[in-house]
């Protein structure tokens, strides 16, 4: 269990320094609060941003990486809270272990790398760096757009400039006018189709076998068919 005074110092790294922080704040803390704030700050202090934002790559790096363990802390917190929430003992196993249900899985969609972290099998650092190893493959949509003649090398600077303040590079572009909506799409769809598989990365770090890299793609899958259907009714 983490001390109160390190998550109390995740907080306000991932929230602000003018956030009220308390007990109660950590006990009603969700995951969804902690991903769209990674999300938020992460658009704002990302490497990828250092040439654009004014802010040394240095600095950057540096505050990414806080960033990243700020929010691996927080949710190493709620992810502990929830199993101890989860565990049940029954009269009749008094005497033996808690049944401790898997980490409770929110009921929405997950992608596999977080379904494998919420599941328990990974750990953050390595989603982190397997979402890196699969960013290193992928190509990048201004690059996309540039083999595909819908931007040339002038666009896409002038896009990164102002993508610190609009958002995700196809948004800024279909915003500024330089795509429309259906180029963003398919540049996000060749985008997608090019890059590495996340379970392929847990394969060659010997973290999964293939067998078991096949049932948990299926458990995914079962899950986010439970998820659709719970929202269809």
């Amino acid at each position: 269990m983490e001390r109160e005074d390190r998550l109390f110092e995740a907080c306000r790294i991932l929230f602000g320094n003018d956030i009220a922080l308390s007990s109660e704040f950590l006990c009603y803390l969700q995951d969804e609060g902690v991903t769209s704030a990674f999300r938020k700050r992460a658009m704002q202090v990302h490497p990828d941003k250092a040439l654009v934002s004014g802010l040394s790559l240095q600095r950057c790096q540096d505050e990414f990486v806080s960033l990243q363990f700020a929010c691996e802390t927080l949710r190493r917190h709620i992810a502990s809270r929830e199993i101890r929430a989860r565990s049940v003992v029954s009269p009749a196993r008094a005497n033996t272990k808690p049944i401790v249900y898997p980490t409770g899985l929110p009921e929405e969609k997950l992608l596999f790398g977080r379904f494998l972290y919420r599941m328990g099998i990974i750990q953050w650092r390595q989603l982190i760096t397997a979402l890196a190893w699969q960013k290193s493959g992928r190509p990048r949509i201004g690059e996309l757009g540039i083999s595909l003649g819908y931007l040339d090398r002038h666009d896409v600077v002038t896009i990164l400039r102002n993508s610190v303040r609009i958002g995700a590079f196809g948004v800024t572009a279909q915003n500024m006018g330089f795509l429309t909506g259906k180029e963003v799409r398919e540049l996000l769809l060749r985008q997608k189709r090019q890059e590495k598989k996340i379970g392929q990365f847990f394969v060659e770090k010997g973290l999964l076998t293939r067998k078991e890299l096949l049932v948990l793609l299926g458990q995914c899958q079962a899950h986010n068919r439970r998820v659709e259907r719970l929202y269809q009714k």
